[in-house]
C-alpha cells in the first residue's frame, strides 16, 4: 500500500506537465486524479479553489522528486520572463509570481482571516513601494500575463494592469495606487466562492445569477474582516459598472461610479480580452485591446480617463505603429 505525501496546489503551475501521478483525498482514500505528463489545467484548478481545495497528493517516494520539479519550474518559469522583459523587471516579476501564490492560499480558504489580509496587504505595500521608485513597465506586464489565466492569475494580472494605468492618469499617491491594488487583487474573490457545481456548469439555470451577484458577494464576505478601506470595498463592488448605466450590480450611472474601480474595470476587460484572444498575433491582440479602450470612451468609462489610457497603452504594448 503506498503512502502519500501532501503538494500545495498554490505551488503548482496549472499548466505545467506533471513529473508524477497526482491523487486527491476523497471519501476517506486517495484516487489518482491525473497522469505524470498530464496537466492540472486552469479549469480544474479554479474549480479546485472554488471548493477550498488547497492539496494534491504524490506518492512519498516521489516527493522529493515532486519538490525539486516544483522548484526547477518556477525557476524556469521566471528566467522565461526575464528574457522576455528584461533583467531590470526580475523583482516584478518574482513578486508577482510570489503573490499569485498567496493569492491562491487565501481564496482557497474557507474563510478570510485577519493574518491573511494581513500578509497580502505587507505584500502590496512593498510592491508599490516598488513601482514608485521604478514604474511598473509594459514589458513586465506583458511577460506576466502571457502565463496562465485561472483566478489567482487573472487577480494579479488586473492588479499590475490597473496600477499601470492608474499611473498613466496621474496617480502617485502610494494610498491610492495600494487601493487599486487590492481592490484589484479582492475584486473576483466573490466568484471564487461560487458554489463549485454551479461555476463548474455555465448552462445552470442560477450561474447567471451568481455571477451578477459576485461583486456584491465579495464586500459580504470580506467585511467580516477587518483591515481593508472602503475605498478598496468601492472597487470590488463597483469594478463591473458602466458609465452609461449598463453595468452592475446596481446599474450605477457616470460620476456615480468611485473613479478608481473604472480603472479596475478598463483592466479587468483588457485580461480578459487578451485571454480570448490568445490565438492572435502578440501585436493584433494588443490592438484589439486598443479598439476596446477607444470604443469604450464615453460609454462604459469615464471621458477623462482618455486620450492617457489608450496612448499608454498604445507606446506601451504596441509601440508607435498605427492602429
Amino acid at each position: 500500500m503506498s503512502d502519500y505525501s501532501e503538494v500545495m496546489l498554490a505551488k503548482i503551475n496549472p499548466e505545467a506537465e506533471l513529473p508524477a501521478d497526482v491523487f486527491i483525498f476523497l471519501n476517506g482514500k486517495h484516487v489518482k486524479f491525473k497522469n505524470k505528463g498530464d496537466v492540472l489545467g486552469k479549469e480544474k484548478y479554479d474549480l479546485f479553489m472554488a471548493k477550498n481545495v488547497k492539496s494534491i497528493y504524490v506518492e512519498s517516494d516521489l516527493v522529493l522528486e515532486f519538490m525539486d520539479w516544483l522548484t526547477d519550474t518556477k525557476a524556469e518559469d521566471i528566467e522565461d520572463m526575464v528574457k522576455e522583459a528584461g533583467e531590470e523587471n526580475r523583482d516584478i516579476i518574482e513578486d508577482s509570481l510570489a503573490l499569485k501564490e498567496i493569492v491562491y492560499e487565501v481564496f482557497s480558504d474557507e474563510k478570510l482571516t485577519p493574518d491573511k489580509i494581513e500578509a497580502i496587504q505587507g505584500h502590496v505595500e512593498d510592491f508599490v513601494g516598488k513601482i514608485q521608485k521604478d514604474p511598473i513597465t509594459a514589458q513586465a506586464i506583458q511577460a506576466i500575463m502571457a502565463r496562465n489565466d485561472d483566478i489567482a492569475a487573472h487577480s494579479v494580472n488586473v492588479a499590475n494592469l490597473a496600477v499601470f494605468l492608474g499611473m498613466a492618469v496621474g496617480h502617485g499617491h502610494s494610498f491610492v495606487l495600494e487601493n487599486l491594488y487590492m481592490g484589484s487583487i479582492f475584486h473576483d474573490y466573490g466568484k471564487a466562492k461560487i458554489p463549485a457545481e454551479i461555476y463548474a456548469n455555465p448552462s445552470h439555470p442560477e450561474y447567471d445569477h451568481w455571477i451578477k451577484q459576485h461583486p456584491e458577494n465579495s464586500v459580504k464576505i470580506i467585511r467580516k474582516s477587518e483591515g481593508i478601506s472602503d475605498q478598496v470595498f468601492n472597487i470590488m463592488l463597483q469594478h463591473h459598472e458602466y458609465y452609461d448605466g449598463s453595468g452592475y450590480p446596481e446599474g450605477l450611472k457616470g460620476s456615480n461610479i468611485y473613479s478608481l474601480a473604472q480603472i479596475v474595470s478598463m483592466a479587468n476587460e483588457i485580461d480578459n480580452l487578451l485571454t480570448q484572444t490568445k490565438s492572435l498575433e502578440v501585436v493584433e491582440r494588443y490592438k484589439k485591446v486598443v479598439e476596446m479602450l477607444t470604443m469604450g470612451d464615453g460609454t462604459k468609462w469615464d471621458p477623462k480617463f482618455f486620450p492617457r489610457v489608450t496612448q499608454a497603452f498604445r507606446l506601451g504594448f504596441i509601440g508607435k505603429q498605427e492602429v
